[in-house]
């Protein structure tokens, strides 16, 4: 096992409602003003143009696009130069806790997720449960099934086994979490994107000192992500094959991508099997028990 070190979605108004007591007048009484009193009231924003859209409001909609809650069951890829292999399989369970206005749930918690891995056999059941508040350090935990039992860790640095991704590259992010800065427009393979840069707050305790997204403007999903580690050295590059970007009800998964470790010269391509969308949790189902149950 990798090192750990221990610590004790929308809307709609159509234009025939808001113009529908005005064609119930005789046609002697419409007016031109009348129908100019028809347009929508200044008070509903309108949908902010490309250009205006800030760093943090292109990154809110990157996890806007996702579910509520989710359970999903992925297969990671690892190789190297030299031929080696690793496959390594686990299954994720999360769930948002915002409230309907996106403020944080009971205790100022954003969201649970709660991780399992099923391959290889000798860390099979293992697992993981992160819950990420918005006021303070995430509550961390491992269940070491040679062990039997639960700790309380902290996982910066914590490793997928046997892959180039971090426990922080699969979990879902929070937008508190970081801040935004939009860089110049660019593309990924001819496809237009936004660049944004995040830089982690203390509060996420990344290993990255700073991330660069390439956002897909058609449906805002990252095509490419850059990581500088904290000397700001370039550590990383994630690239999400477009080709596998697959739509689940309203909502667009990248299915398979791929993490190279540039230094190392090693990557790995994770590859979504399963995703059940939108599952009832009961609150319990979080908890630390479940770790060992699950």
């Amino acid at each position: 096992m990798p090192n750990i070190r221990l610590v004790p979605r929308r809307r709609a108004l159509t234009a025939s409602l808001l113009l529908c007591p005005f064609l119930c007048l005789p046609a002697s009484t419409a007016r031109a003003s009348d129908v100019q009193a028809a347009e929508l009231p200044a008070s509903v924003p309108k949908p902010a143009a490309d250009s205006e859209l800030t760093g943090r409001d292109i990154y809110k909609r990157v996890l806007d696009n996702r579910f509520e809650s989710y359970i999903k069951t992925s297969t990671l890829m690892s190789g190297d130069r030299g031929g080696n292999t690793q496959d390594t399989r686990l299954r994720m369970w999360f769930q948002s806790l915002r409230r309907e206005d996106g403020s944080p749930g009971d205790r100022n918690v954003l969201s649970k997720t709660l991780v399992k891995y099923l391959d290889p056999f000798d860390i099979r059941h293992t697992g993981y449960l992160v819950i990420h508040n918005s006021d303070r350090d995430s509550d961390q935990f491992i269940y070491l099934a040679s062990q039997r039992r639960v700790r309380r860790v902290n996982l910066r640095g914590e490793t997928v086994f046997g892959s180039d991704f971090s426990l922080e590259d699969i979990l879902p992010r929070e937008l508190e979490h970081a801040t935004y800065k939009r860089l110049d427009d660019t593309d990924v393979h001819g496809v237009p994107c936004f660049l944004v840069e995040a830089v982690p707050t203390e509060i996420d305790d990344s290993d990255y000192s700073r991330f660069w997204v390439y956002v897909e403007k058609e449906r805002y999903v990252p095509l490419r992500t850059r990581y500088w580690d904290s000397l700001e050295v370039e550590v990383k590059l994630l690239e999400v094959e477009r080709a596998a970007i697959e739509q689940v009800k309203d909502v667009w998964i990248p299915m398979r991508s791929t993490m190279r470790n540039v230094l190392q010269d090693t990557f790995t391509t994770l590859v979504v099997d399963d995703i059940v969308p939108d599952p009832v949790f009961k609150r319990t189902d979080f908890e630390l028990r479940r770790l060992e149950s699950h």
